[in-house]
């Protein structure tokens, strides 16, 4: 695809490219994108042109226009007008097709939300997390895209799955929690069975087991002891994650930046703080590591060594 071809998108779509330039496109992560939408607008009734009416009205514009502007007139190709205006056309009824039957939930710093999916399965999404489904498809596949942390309460029926940038989550019916943020992706069933896969594992967990994935995409088994993630009782639990993440996860229940200074943000961390009381979670995070803090305003933590 010759990006610097600003009409070739509409000769494509005209069908005026050469083979050679066919051949190329097709080998183009674009193409499938783009092929996707014209699926999209097959479903809608196409715009008709008057190309002869339009041709007429463009020659006595030309003509008016050089009569005025004689010196500084343009002429316009009514071939790269058509290409543009198709492209723009399938552009626009093709984003319709793709965006206004998805629906996407969303929660900002400091905040979670409960929601009701089609099927009567409900998801709790932890602060700063996403999902996104397509209505018209939802009750008969089950799919959904995951970014963050959420928990899932899945109605018994077809297969539920959710799909995350680490992995992807096949259930039936039942319970669980997914963490999937930068490349780390945790998995906890709570009840019923999960399957979990990635590019190098599948596993099966039931209630009480749990997945984590290590630096090398291996899921690795963990026991969960909790009838429900502690972040949904406004807690944050962490067992041997970097001080990095800890630093992430208060930035995001609080709403808040950290500034971490000459801080070690590789050491590990295990323990928890809560949501309710900012003071109570500093000291909680920091005194046990020997970490010096100071509230600079409401909004800005400066840390520093001891």
């Amino acid at each position: 695809m010759n990006k610097n071809d600003d009409n070739f998108l509409g000769r494509w779509l005209a069908n005026d490219l050469s083979e050679k330039e066919k051949k190329d496109f097709e080998n183009t992560p674009e193409y499938l994108a783009y092929k996707d939408i014209l699926k999209g607008v097959e479903k809608f009734e196409r715009p008709e042109f008057d190309i002869e009416g339009n041709l007429q009205k463009q020659k006595e514009y030309n003509n008016i226009y050089t009569s005025a502007k004689p010196a500084t007139a343009k002429v316009i190709k009514l071939r790269t007008w058509l290409y543009t205006a198709a492209a723009v056309v399938v552009i626009l009824i093709g984003l319709r097709t793709v965006f206004f039957n998805t629906t996407t939930i969303n929660t900002e710093l400091a905040e979670t939300k409960t929601w009701t999916l089609p099927d009567n399965s409900i998801v709790t999404l932890n602060a700063e997390s996403s999902i996104e489904y397509d209505d018209r498809s939802f009750t008969k596949d089950r799919s959904i895209i995951l970014e963050g942390e959420a928990f899932f309460d899945v109605a018994k029926g077809s297969q539920f799955t959710v799909r995350t940038k680490n992995g992807n989550i096949k259930v039936l019916g039942t319970q669980f929690n997914v963490y999937s943020r930068n490349t780390t992706i945790e998995v906890q069933c709570y009840e019923g069975k999960v399957s979990v896969s990635n590019q190098k594992n599948d596993v099966i967990l039931t209630p009480g087991k749990g997945v984590i994935a290590s630096d090398n995409n291996k899921l690795n088994s963990v026991e969960i002891k909790d009838s429900k993630p502690s972040w949904m009782q406004q807690k944050s639990t962490f067992h041997q994650v970097s001080l990095n993440r800890l630093i992430e996860e208060l930035e995001r229940q609080y709403d808040i930046t950290i500034e971490k200074g000459n801080v070690d943000t590789n050491r590990l961390f295990s323990g928890f703080f809560i949501h309710t009381d900012l003071s109570i979670a500093l000291k909680t995070c920091f005194e046990p590591m020997n970490i010096d803090y100071k509230i600079k305003s409401s909004k800005t933590i400066e840390l520093k060594n001891k």
